[in-house]
């Protein structure tokens, strides 16, 4: 995988923050500045996630278990924004860690962010079509990491609160047995994770 700092995918990662007024029981700001200071910290911060990362193979084949894609190596790459966010970069072309992430938390975050992807490119207009809403679809996507707390167990996955109750319910699905297109196909699920409002864009 290649961690760096990337100036133009960090004003990606900002314009994408700011389009988010909340998400998720978070609030974001409407405006950024990034200093040469900023910029020497995520380089430096680049180098030293990349230390505590050596995980790639096992990494995609246990995403493509639990989403049914795999991850290429093309879209291997792991720039270091200088907000306090992590996220997956337009077009999944990439993910971002924030470079003020502690580094014991870069392990975890890199697979929860590429579970997005997988499932950006697996199942996002798969849920559309179903009858998820645009709004719907983020939620799912936040609440469906919790199963990476059991296929990579040394990994843990906090979720945000918000989606507790749904996370135990999906992890308790999977546990039973079901696979992932039947955890999305869910009646209950999809009317109560359209019954979210937790996101209000700018």
């Amino acid at each position: 995988m290649i961690f760096e700092y990337n100036k133009e995918a960090n004003i990606e990662i900002w314009n994408e923050i700011m389009g988010a007024k909340e998400m998720f029981g978070m609030k974001f700001p409407d405006t950024f500045s990034v200093t040469l200071k900023d910029e020497e910290q995520a380089k430096e911060m680049a180098t030293k996630f990349a230390t505590v990362w050596d995980r790639d193979e096992e990494m995609k084949e246990k995403i493509s278990k639990i989403y049914g894609y795999k991850i290429p190596d093309e879209k291997l790459i792991c720039y270091i924004n200088t907000s306090k966010w992590s996220s997956v970069g337009p077009e999944t072309r990439y993910i971002s860690l924030s470079m003020l992430m502690p580094i014991e938390y870069a392990p975890p975050t890199i697979v929860h962010e590429f579970s997005h992807v997988a499932f950006y490119i697996k199942w996002g207009e798969f849920c559309r079509k179903i009858g998820y809403t645009e709004n719907g679809v983020e939620e799912l996507k936040e609440v469906l990491t919790v199963i990476n707390n059991i296929e990579f167990k040394d990994l843990i996955d906090r979720g945000y609160k918000v989606h507790k109750e749904l996370r135990e319910i999906v992890k308790n699905m999977w546990l039973e047995g079901k696979n992932l297109k039947e955890i999305i196909s869910d009646p209950k699920i999809i009317e109560s994770v359209n019954s979210l409002d937790t996101i209000k864009k700018r």
